[in-house]
């Protein structure tokens, strides 16, 4: 593979408070640190910036790519990371829209007060809505199921004992 070809994409949800940035950013750097080389930055799903487009100009910015690695940095699947990511990114989604779609009214954001009438993609008044890339743009599954994920369960149990 080669490194300078690709570009990688953290992608947080996003929150008002900034614990969430702080811990994409040091994975970012954690990233930087292993591999130098790379091109990866950081972003947000909503409420806060840079947003998907943003980051994804950022990183085309920094070289010419053919190729962009989306990593949501999330537990589980779940509508953001079947529908909503995909949707933003301009990319086909797996989710079957018969039975998730209209039928259930998962309303995108109903436990936050704010955007009320606004699309999903909509949420953060970005400038630029669109992503404008040519080459391929690969979404991973998120974390997931992961036994070193476990080792950390146990620990925050141990602590906590």
């Amino acid at each position: 593979m080669d490194d300078k070809k690709t570009g990688i994409l953290l992608l947080s949800h996003g929150s008002r408070l900034p614990d969430g940035e702080d811990v994409i950013k040091a994975y970012k750097e954690m990233y930087l640190e292993e591999f130098p080389e790379a091109i990866v930055e950081y972003g947000f799903m909503e409420i806060r910036k840079p947003g998907i487009p943003e980051t994804i100009k950022k990183l085309t910015e920094q070289a010419d790519l053919e190729k962009i690695i989306v990593v949501p940095v999330f537990i589980a699947h779940g509508l953001h990371t079947k529908r909503d990511i995909p949707k933003m990114l301009g990319i086909e989604s797996d989710l079957d829209e018969e039975e998730f779609g209209s039928g259930h009214h998962h309303h995108h954001h109903g436990h936050h007060d704010h955007d009320h009438g606004h699309h999903h993609h909509h949420h953060h008044d970005h400038d630029e809505e669109e992503v404008h890339f040519d080459g391929e743009i690969v979404l991973t599954d998120p974390i997931g199921i992961d036994a070193r994920l476990f080792e950390i369960i146990k620990d925050r149990v141990s602590d906590s004992l």
